[in-house]
């Protein structure tokens, strides 16, 4: 039984690992980005999200679809994505691939 116990909590904790961002860590990634330049996890994460490529969001029907025109910088789309989430709060509950797909599809839609 007590082994059963460990393997529980190891497993809870292994997921809590793994879990994808919300939007709303997006968030404060992105303005802390945005006061503070692009460096450490934080202004890796807001880049990696703020410049989603196409080749996923494609494939997914449920993520829109972003197609940037290739001469946009991290700090306007991390802009657009601090105004949009400010703009939206319940964007924030969602994961942070979703709402920023959201968001900037409809800056840079792909039709």
């Amino acid at each position: 039984m007590k082994k059963l116990i460990w393997v529980g909590l190891l497993f809870i904790r292994c997921a809590d690992i793994y879990a994808a961002p919300s939007a709303n860590d997006l968030l404060a990634a992105c303005e802390d980005s945005l006061a503070n330049g692009f460096h450490g996890a934080t202004g890796l994460m807001c880049s990696w999200y703020v410049t989603p490529c196409d080749c996923h969001h494609g494939k997914d029907l449920v993520i829109p679809r972003v197609c940037l025109m290739g001469n946009e910088s991290e700090a306007s789309l991390a802009k657009i994505i601090v105004s949009g989430l400010k703009e939206q709060p319940a964007l924030q509950l969602k994961p942070a691939e979703m709402a920023a797909g959201i968001i900037l599809s409809a800056e840079y839609p792909c039709d």
